[in-house]
């Protein structure tokens, strides 16, 4: 018999269920897996992160300890390149990666073995920064139609040979919502309902007793901009560095994501590019020797300058507002 999910019942267990993409093997956050972040460009990134922490330890009285906690921390190669740069805090902080997947922490433990790794957010109370760098993306969304008469919810009907789309009344609170979030939706837009990105936002808050909840990821400030936009384009699949199929086709072979509509998260957060956000953490000072260097020596490159001219291309990477620094920083402040 066919099984009918909702569709973010559908999403959570193509990404995490036992034969979903996370537990059977896809390759997140690699430069030779399904897709890369931030993280993995090189060490820049964290090293900006690493900055932040720091400036925030001194904002907070430096505390020790001071605790980092990073959501969805994959491998665990932002954990060591941030140990590797910190400085004032280096001997306060302690370092906790929270990753779903077991293959995944154990992975990360591997790479960064002087963090602990959990499956979920600890309890509070607490001092110090949850971060979470294209986390909230991967969290399963509900998805809405707009009706003539209202809105529909997507359930997804899983049969042995098929796996087809299934438009059923939303529940009143749902609709109450996704017309509160885009009042305006024509007729057939879909947009999704992010609850539990914003229920692991509130989570992070509420364990904080002093500190920073900073958030790194693609979308858009309101869910009512998604509306105006086909779902294909910002409900996604990525399979070997590359744009992939229907989200229903060969469930867990690809991962699903879904850019982040931050009106949806708890409000108070300062909100900048992500471009923006690295050059007030010192991006531009970590690369000015290596701008030196090749503009000196690029007509008779050596090993050194062709160094120097990686740096820089990993930076511009970072800062392009075409892709990653267009992305969102959503910062939230506790105490």
């Amino acid at each position: 018999m066919p099984e009918l999910l909702r569709f973010d019942a559908y999403m959570d267990e193509a990404l995490y269920g036992t034969a979903g993409f996370y537990e059977r093997g896809g390759h997140p956050g690699s430069r030779d897996g399904d897709f890369a972040t931030s993280v993995e460009l090189g060490s820049l990134f964290a090293r900006c992160v690493a900055n932040y922490l720091d400036r925030t330890w001194v904002e907070l009285g430096c505390p020790d300890p001071f605790v980092v906690l990073e959501g969805g921390a994959s491998r665990g190669t932002l954990c060591r390149d941030v140990l590797a740069a910190v400085d004032g805090c280096r001997d306060a902080v302690r370092y906790v990666m929270v990753e779903r997947t077991e293959s995944q922490r154990q992975a990360a433990l591997g790479i960064a073995g002087e963090a602990a790794a959990l499956a979920d957010l600890p309890a509070g109370p607490l001092v110090g920064v949850v971060v979470a760098n294209e986390l909230l993306d991967n969290l399963p969304i509900r998805l809405l139609e707009r009706a003539p008469a209202g809105w529909d919810e997507v359930h997804v009907e899983v049969g042995p040979q098929h796996t087809t789309q299934v438009r059923q009344p939303a529940p009143d609170d749902a609709s109450a919502m996704a017309t509160a979030l885009a009042p305006d939706a024509p007729v057939g837009s879909r947009i999704p309902l992010q609850l539990r990105a914003s229920v692991w936002v509130r989570r992070a808050l509420r364990l904080l007793e002093a500190g920073r909840v900073l958030i790194f990821d693609y979308g858009m400030r309101t869910t009512a901009s998604l509306a105006q936009r086909p779902q294909d384009e910002w409900l996604r699949t990525y399979r070997s560095q590359r744009r992939a199929d229907d989200p229903l086709e060969a469930p867990g072979t690809a991962d699903i994501t879904c850019e982040v509509a931050f009106d949806q998260l708890p409000l108070g957060a300062k909100m900048s590019p992500q471009a923006g956000w690295l050059g007030a953490h010192g991006i531009e000072s970590m690369t000015a020797a290596a701008r030196a260097l090749w503009e000196r020596s690029r007509a008779n490159p050596t090993a050194e300058t062709l160094a120097a001219r990686a740096l820089l291309d990993e930076a511009a990477a970072l800062v392009d507002p075409r892709s990653f620094g267009a992305f969102w920083v959503a910062e939230w402040r506790v105490g």
